[in-house]
């Protein structure tokens, strides 16, 4: 019996520091995943996107090619929280690549728009209906939001 204790004394202590050597200390931050910055990079692209069709003139075409930037966006910060980010950590990588964004150059952000989007498709396609359906449905919301917001001709 005294075997027996001392076995799962041991056991215990050796999955306590097993644990432990696992948890983040203080010294080292932990590593934060690629897809995370990645996402936060894409939708700042996306929102500024948004942004700059805003300025332009209402269209329905316009106004589709906002429908179709917010769903980007929002398939990447879908996939992201589905892979266990959360804020405040989400709206500081956001908040960090929207800097990294005001500081390229018009070329730049046209091959990173071009890159996200295609990184967007690729998401779309792999997400279940019902994810699909969520990311639209969203992404619709916060349109119908927006475009509430502007003035009337």
């Amino acid at each position: 019996m005294i075997t027996l204790h001392r076995f799962l004394a041991c056991c215990t202590l050796w999955w306590l520091s097993a644990a432990q050597a696992q948890t983040p200390t203080a010294d080292k931050p932990p590593e934060i995943p690629p897809f995370f910055i990645e996402a936060a990079d894409c939708t700042a692209a996306f929102e500024a996107s948004v942004k700059v069709r805003l300025r332009e003139a209402r269209t329905p075409a316009r106004d589709e090619a906002i429908l179709r930037d917010t769903e980007k966006g929002f398939i990447f910060v879908g996939m992201a929280y589905k892979q266990g980010l959360r804020n405040p950590e989400a709206d500081q990588l956001l908040h960090a690549a929207e800097q990294r964004w005001e500081k390229m150059g018009k070329e730049e952000q046209a091959k990173r728009l071009a890159s996200c989007a295609s990184k967007a498709q690729v998401l779309m396609d792999d997400v279940s209906f019902i994810e699909r359906y969520i990311v639209r449905n969203r992404a619709q919301a916060r349109v119908d939001r927006l475009l509430s917001k502007e003035k009337q001709p």
